[in-house]
């Protein structure tokens, strides 16, 4: 992949971060008032989808050091 091409997709997967962080913080402010029972399966498949996230925008970081 061409420097650009990584500088994009790591601004994207920064972006996605973000988001499913947040989504993450909200959903496990909502479990600590039980509203429903299955939500702490869902705030641990988000949390993991995270680390996932932040594994694949180290990844690219590394590559961009690499290129430079």
């Amino acid at each position: 992949m061409k420097k650009d091409e990584l500088i994009e997709h790591r601004d994207r997967v920064k972006d996605h971060l973000v988001v499913w962080i947040v989504l993450t913080i909200c959903l496990q402010i909502l479990t600590i008032f039980r509203l429903l029972a299955f939500l702490k399966y869902i705030v641990w498949l988000s949390a993991a989808y995270s680390v996932l996230l932040i594994i694949l925008w180290c990844y690219l970081e590394i590559k961009l050091l690499k290129i430079k």
